[in-house]
């Protein structure tokens, strides 16, 4: 207990415990001697408390053994001079397991890296379910600039037909929803994480082989995509994603 505490107790016991009105000479003595005795006894049994207190109190906030290993991600941690294979191998095992949580690809997912200058691009895509939608991740470093919340939605291309944007884990979170004018039953649902460190990337489409200009877009094979908006944002956010 604090000092202050303990005059806040004190100050009360005080105020609120006073000796009934009315006393007499020998009552006021004899009072006066059993408080005397009283506060002995709790001295004693305070000095007492407090003596054993010391290794209780120590044990209860002593730290925990430092031999205990930590818990490590099972597809391992980043390290300094880690290889490119390396660092590909880590980042496909995270994506992997984090997309498989909600959907099973259609074949293996492979995480593929671009050289480029000053950073490396990682891409991935993939079929999902029985090829009824599909899933494409992009990753790379930054370089430590950061996306406002306010900017965020006006910069996307091509210009999304929705979009929120918002600060996470010190990071800014893009969600956009995707639907093409000339065909409207093709939807796109894409979350977009970017931090100091890294930029992750996650595109999920009802469709499993997007047109071009020249080829518009095949019927879409769902009505929405097979991963959910919800999905892609915890995907984008899997811990570790940085190269």
């Amino acid at each position: 207990m604090e000092d202050q505490d303990v005059r806040s107790a004190l100050k009360e016991y005080v105020t609120e415990a006073e000796p009934p009105i009315g006393l007499t000479g020998d009552g006021v003595l004899a009072a006066g001697r059993r408080s005397r005795r009283r506060r002995v006894t709790t001295v004693i049994a305070a000095v007492a408390l407090a003596a054993a207190a010391v290794p209780v109190g120590a044990a209860l906030i002593a730290p925990p053994d430092r031999s205990e290993p930590a818990a490590t991600s099972p597809c391992g941690e980043k390290t300094p001079g880690e290889t490119s294979q390396a660092v590909t191998a880590r980042l496909n095992c995270l994506l992997d397991r984090a997309i498989r949580t909600y959907a099973t690809p259609a074949d293996p997912l492979k995480l593929e890296a671009y050289p480029q200058p000053g950073k490396t691009l990682y891409l991935m895509s993939g079929e999902l379910g029985d090829r009824t939608g599909s899933v494409f991740v992009e990753l790379m470093t930054n370089d430590g600039t950061m996306l406002s919340t306010g900017a965020a939605c006006e910069t996307q291309n091509p210009t999304p037909t929705t979009c929120s944007a918002r600060l996470v884990r010190g990071g800014t979170l893009v969600e956009t929803t995707i639907k093409k004018p000339g065909n409207p039953g093709f939807v796109v649902y894409q979350a977009g994480y970017r931090t100091a460190e890294a930029i992750v990337i996650i595109t999920a489409s009802n469709s499993t082989k997007p047109g071009t200009d020249e080829k518009p877009d095949p019927p879409a094979q769902r009505e929405l995509p097979l991963l959910t908006e919800a999905q892609l944002r915890e995907i984008a956010l899997t811990p570790g994603l940085v190269p």
